[in-house]
């Protein structure tokens, strides 16, 4: 905490330093040496699994201090022993990690290579209408370079600055005092100044034209509707829905659009809208198959070892414990590759087998099936019998198989119902 604080407190927006170093010094065999330690311990045995951590910390050991104090070490042997396995973290350190300049080539030859979903507007396009916007300049607003000075707007103060530039964002303006404002949605004085606008009224050349999404609930796709000027003179209707649609236009503001005229572009809409969001809706189907081959897989695992079950207990005498049983089916699957399992309902397996991790040969027809098990299969359903039973309130010493059978039979019913529900 006290290295992160110190950090944070330099390490800030506006540091133009690109390495930021610390000292943090603690006494030998203290308590704080103690808690150092262990928590040093830990960020390298995490560092060992996700990677280097923000902090980078010397590799010197309690040894070398030992040595360093009896002289059995120079502070010039030190520090080589020190810069060696520093070089040895490093290269550790790049073969778990890609580097920011080959992180950004990535991103940008996959930008280059994506015909996906493209921003409607952008900081561009945004300053573009700010600075060409001759109402705003008639109100008295100033533009400058990179920024716009407000003036006679409702809802925003005189004076205030807006931007888009990130760099004049974050550093500020050496001739305003006053805080710069990021012109883009959400910030309070550029959606005050969107509001202002959405007063007038669209002319008739101009229809707003909303889609909802299919598949995706609440959410909905807007474009606009307008009535264009050919070269010809002749009025052509176009579908706006990005900035750059809106290059080179020409406005018919005597024409009245109509409804027969807009009802085709809605349709050119939702195959838009089909396109754009495709990922999106993907991404949902895969969640849903994914969720119903986790169920599918568990009721198969819970057919498998609750036959398994049943077959084992037959062979003891009296009452036989779970706990003894499932070590033997263990057993069984640690010394065979497969196991034939007999008498399985052949209804649920055709049921789940569309969705099943492991090729299950069915047949069509009969209400049994028997299905060959590897052992990786035995061993997950293994496990679950082990989730089932330690999810029951009883002694694990007393715990009778036919108890964890009724509970693995219920706990099937209930995997059922929400696989036919999803």
């Amino acid at each position: 905490m006290k290295i992160e604080q110190r950090i944070g407190r330099i390490d800030r927006i506006g540091q133009k330093h690109k390495d930021i170093y610390v000292l943090n010094l603690c006494y030998a065999d203290s308590v704080e040496q103690i808690v150092y330690d262990r928590l040093l311990s830990r960020l390298a045995t995490a560092a060992g699994i996700v990677g280097a951590q923000q902090m980078s910390l010397l590799p010197v050991k309690p040894k070398d201090f030992e040595a360093l104090a009896q002289k059995k070490l120079s502070f010039d042997e030190l520090e080589r022993r020190v810069k060696k396995r520093l070089d040895e973290q490093k290269r550790r350190t790049q073969t778990m990690e890609i580097s920011p300049r080959d992180l950004y080539d990535i991103y940008m030859r996959s930008a280059e290579t994506s015909d996906g979903w493209s921003s409607p507007v952008k900081l561009g396009d945004i300053w573009d209408a700010l600075k060409d916007s001759e109402y705003l300049r008639a109100l008295g607003c100033k533009i400058e370079q990179e920024k716009m000075t407000v003036y006679n707007v409702e809802g925003i103060p005189d004076g205030t600055v807006l931007t888009t530039s990130r760099e004049l964002y974050e550093e500020g303006s050496a001739e305003d005092t006053a805080r710069v404002h990021f012109a883009s949605y959400g910030d309070p004085y550029f959606d005050a100044l969107l509001s202002h606008i959405e007063k007038f009224h669209i002319p008739a050349c101009i229809k707003r034209i909303a889609i909802p999404v299919e598949g995706m609930d609440g959410v909905e796709m807007v474009a606009y509707a307008v009535a264009c000027k050919r070269t010809d003179n002749e009025v052509e209707v176009r579908v706006i829905t990005l900035w750059k649609d809106m290059e080179d236009i020409q406005l018919a503001e005597d024409y009245s659009l109509s409804e027969e005229e807009i009802e085709p572009l809605r349709g050119e809409l939702k195959r838009i809208a089909k396109y754009e969001f495709r990922d999106y809706l993907a991404l949902e189907r895969i969640e849903r198959d994914n969720v119903k081959a986790a169920l599918a897989q568990e009721m198969l695992n819970y057919l498998v070892i609750r036959n398994l079950l049943n077959l084992k207990a037959k062979f003891v005498e009296g009452q036989a414990l779970f706990s003894q049983v499932i070590r033997e089916i263990q057993e069984l699957f640690q010394k065979r590759e497969r196991i034939n399992i007999p008498d399985l309902p052949a209804d649920i397996l055709r049921e789940i087998s569309g969705s099943l991790l492991f090729e299950c040969r069915i047949p069509k027809l009969g209400d049994k099936a028997d299905v060959t098990v590897p052992r990786i299969l035995g061993f997950s359903s293994v496990s679950a019998a082990r989730r089932v039973a330690n999810r029951i309130k009883f002694s694990r010493r007393r715990l009778l198989a036919s108890t964890v059978i009724e509970r693995l039979r219920r706990e099937m019913d209930e995997k059922l119902k929400a696989y036919r529900m999803v």
